[in-house]
């Protein structure tokens, strides 16, 4: 984690030592300059470099492995201005936050020192250029304010303008903001100050997220008042309540605060954030943070990575904008039967139309992030190749419209709902635009022309004339004045001094005409220019500056027309994702053989030959063996497991959550049939794991997750636990598992899956329990996994066979049997007797005997 005391809206000045410091003025502005922004690493331009002094230099050559020089002791080091955006991006992967400041003033017509100003901060929260981020990821800044009954949490993609808040008891707060942190990878989060300085329960949850970057704000910044004006400022409206906000609703501190933020750091205006979206406990299925890890949703538990996860099993998408989604849904199960049922019924439509659905991904595949390029325009940030890209993407979208105009399909955001002929028109005219006006492979630069198409403008096409055929035009001036003044012999020459000029011979002088203007005299002739020689002359000499000027004039009204459309290509953006998941989802379900599941109110899991996605997808075909599920509903909701280890007791526990999970963000799943009663929350408490940072054993991990299932799960909720109370002794940890069951079974009623060795939990006689078990067969001595759940219980664990195919050695395995049968007949396993020692050597004349 990386923790700075930010204060954006007023900034104490920095304290910079150096071996020695250099009082030149340029250095006298870099520290005055550094001192607004010591919270951050200052590029301070330099001509062609952007330079780094001092503490800067030293941490910066570092971590970039930059060579490090020094004047009269000052370190310093730097990088070319046009290779920034590679150092800028390894920079924030680090977390670190860059004030970018510029040459205000032409080197070349500024008298003194030149004018610089910081006129960007760049920050892992707040990066919008596609060079700085992951197309398939949201890159959020999130800001969290606690006070004395609620607590509010907000977060932002500044790349995309989702914008959300939601508030919660104050009493639940640091799970509720680690399961936050954890659901939506947090880049930057704002605190209030006395929440770091207090180092309590929610500090703990900050300080234990490594590549989070915090930034501590005064409490004071934190102010309702303040963040209700900057809120109704950004939506343009006097009163929040078309939001859902009542003026003294928590969310409105976190969300004004991030909005406060990002004007310190963006610094213009955020025209592409066009609303707050407010959720809550109601709106999603709650996975707290250890679930959402052990049930490996989007990374896997062994590298981090996306390999072996649920996501890489969902994602089949060829947008950034489709994978975005999928990702969200995936973390954010949906609790309403309708919305559900909405999704369900479009992944349908695409899996029973296969051929439409291979052209739709298709065209899917060529359309690039048009939710990132409205940023870049809302932020007067997009460049010629963006342009591009929203001309290409929304010619793309208008055929992939086209394509899908005959099913009927129900859209989720009312953006996407409400695109109808008019919007589509629209689009359409900004595309014929973009096409007409814009290069088919433009500069990324407004310096160096390139930008602009022939035949867009008749200026720009003269200046192009005059680049390239300046003197085809003298020559036919040239002609144009010999007609006229009947002076055959008539030249147009060039020297240095005279720039173009008219040579007439003495002997024709007296043909020169009254608007030609004498320049100079030789022995042999006269020279004259004219006012349209001038004109053309200053025409050629300037017509590449002249190129330059008029394109980016042209450019930039074009960004600004496009800029204009910003809540059209929204909406086509929206629209895009939405197809895009609906489309990568139906592909998953048929590659896999995934079925639509029911989904329904009435409290049952009812799931035939159930398969787990993940571990299917990495097998043969047709070698995962399935099994059913039936829980809740007029079945028991307590399913007690036993039987031994490597039989598959882990991966039936999390393929249940999976399918809740894919049920409920709109999937279809794994299974020949499938019935889902809504759950509100899942927990899944399995493995064993320590967290020596935080001071907690293995035991006290297991304990805490416990703590917090039995303390906040409902009725409605599913549980899954494995191996309770095996990380202490055995009869306590026995006790505890046992007083465990009995808590859900008589007080909380939920479906539950508990899988556990200690088999005398299966003596429990309860009507809302079933026991059952991981089927073996045992043949001389030998097992075989079936990896089949099975009615009844199992009263072993045939621990030792599986240590047998650990490699434990002969001797070993045959002690530990010994001991089994002891412990079987309640009697203390007679202790192995010891070896006689060695006899010691003796000692003989001329050395040692043995």
């Amino acid at each position: 984690m990386s923790i700075s005391a930010s204060c954006l809206s007023r900034r104490k000045p920095a304290i910079i030592e150096t071996k020695a410091r250099m009082d030149t003025p340029i250095l006298t502005q870099y520290y005055r300059i550094k001192g607004e922004y010591h919270g951050e690493v200052l590029f301070f331009r330099l001509g062609d470099f952007y330079e780094m002094f001092a503490e800067d230099a030293i941490e910066i050559s570092s971590l970039l492995n930059l060579t490090l020089t020094s004047r009269n002791g000052l370190p310093m080091c730097g990088i070319p201005y046009h290779a920034s955006r590679g150092y800028i991006a390894r920079l924030l992967k680090y977390g670190k936050k860059i004030a970018i400041c510029e040459q205000m003033t032409d080197t070349g017509k500024s008298k003194g020192i030149i004018e610089r100003k910081v006129v960007e901060v760049i920050t892992p929260g707040t990066a919008i250029d596609e060079d700085y981020l992951e197309g398939g990821t949201s890159n959020y800044l999130a800001a969290v304010w606690s006070g004395p009954k609620f607590m509010s949490f907000s977060y932002i993609d500044l790349s995309t303008g989702a914008f959300m808040a939601t508030a919660y008891p104050a009493a639940g707060g640091p799970e509720c903001l680690a399961s936050e942190l954890e659901r939506l990878q947090i880049k930057e989060l704002i605190v209030q100050e006395s929440l770091v300085s207090a180092c309590g329960d929610m500090y703990a949850v900050i300080k234990n997220r490594a590549a989070l970057v915090v930034n501590r704000w005064m409490d004071w910044q934190f102010d309702q008042e303040r963040c209700w004006r900057r809120l109704s400022r950004q939506f343009g409206v006097p009163r929040l309540r078309g939001f859902g906000l009542l003026e003294h609703a928590p969310e409105v501190i976190a969300a004004g605060v991030l909005l406060d933020y990002i004007d310190a750091t963006a610094g213009t205006l955020l025209s592409h954030i066009r609303g707050l979206f407010l959720y809550g406990s109601t709106e999603f299925v709650g996975i707290d943070e250890s679930s959402q890890r052990n049930l490996e949703l989007i990374r896997s538990l062994g590298d981090g990575s996306v390999k072996y996860s649920l996501l890489e099993t969902l994602d089949h998408s060829r947008t950034a904008m489709g994978r975005r989604l999928i990702i969200n849904r995936l973390l954010h199960p949906l609790r309403s039967i309708d919305k559900i049922n909405a999704r369900l019924s479009m992944v349908e439509t695409f899996y029973h139309n296969q051929s439409s659905l291979t052209e739709i991904r298709s065209s899917l595949s060529k359309t690039q992030d048009l939710e990132r390029l409205c940023s870049r325009l809302a932020m007067d940030r997009a460049h010629g190749k963006d342009l591009a890209m929203a001309r290409n993407a929304i010619g793309h979208f208008l055929s992939i419209n086209q394509l899908t105009s005959r099913f009927e399909l129900h859209f989720e955001s009312e953006d996407a709902a409400g695109i109808d002929e008019a919007v589509l028109t629209r689009l359409a005219d900004l595309k014929g635009l973009l096409e007409r006006a814009l290069l088919e492979d433009p500069s990324t630069l407004l310096s160096e022309g390139k930008l602009i198409k022939r035949g867009y403008n008749a200026d720009l096409d003269r200046y192009h004339l005059l680049s390239e055929d300046g003197r085809k035009l003298l020559s036919g001036y040239l002609d144009e004045e010999r007609a006229a003044t009947g002076i055959p012999n008539l030249k147009i020459n060039f020297n240095r001094i005279l720039g173009f000029f008219f040579e007439v011979t003495n002997a024709q002088l007296d043909k020169v005409p009254d608007y030609f203007i004498k320049r100079q005299g030789i022995t042999t002739s006269g020279r004259f220019t004219t006012d349209r020689l001038s004109t053309l002359e200053s025409d050629i000499n300037g017509a590449h500056d002249k190129i330059i000027e008029t394109e980016r004039r042209l450019f930039l009204e074009l960004r600004d027309t496009a800029k204009e459309h910003i809540p059209d290509i929204l909406a086509a953006a929206t629209k895009i994702a939405e197809l895009d998941a609906a489309a990568s989802l139906a592909r998953a379900a048929t590659v896999n053989f995934w079925v639509r599941p029911v989904v329904n109110d009435g409290g049952a899991i009812h799931v035939v030959e159930g398969r787990h996605p993940v571990v299917e997808a990495h097998l043969p075909r047709r070698e995962f063996v399935p099994n059913n599920t039936v829980m809740g509903g007029a079945s028991p909701p307590f399913v007690l497991i036993t039987g031994p280890n490597m039989a598959g007791k882990s991966t039936y526990l999390r393929q249940c959550a999976l399918f809740v999970i894919m049920a409920q963000m709109g999937s279809f799943v794994p299974a020949t049939e499938a019935s889902i009663g809504l759950v509100d929350r899942i927990y899944c408490r399995v493995g064993a794991q320590d967290n020596l940072a935080r001071g907690e054993s293995t035991f006290l991990v297991e304990m805490n997750e416990t703590a917090y299932i039995l303390n906040t799960a409902s009725e409605q909720s599913l549980v899954i636990m494995d191996e309770v109370g095996r990380g202490t002794g055995t009869n306590d940890g026995r006790a505890i598992a046992q007083a465990v069951c009995e808590d859900i079974l008589n007080r909380i009623k939920c479906r539950t899956l508990f899988a556990t060795h200690y088999h005398e939990l299966s003596l429990l006689d309860h009507p809302c329990l079933v026991n059952r078990s991981m089927d073996i067969e045992e043949t001389n001595g030998k097992i075989v996994f079936k990896r089949r759940l099975r009615d009844g219980a199992s009263m072993q664990s045939y621990g030792i066979h599986v240590a047998r195919m650990a490699g434990l050695s002969d001797h070993v395995l045959k002690r530990a049997a010994e001991i089994e049968a002891a412990l079987g007949r309640e009697q203390s396993p007679a202790p192995v007797k010891r070896p006689p020692p060695a006899a010691k050597p003796r000692e003989e004349e001329g050395g040692l005997l043995f």
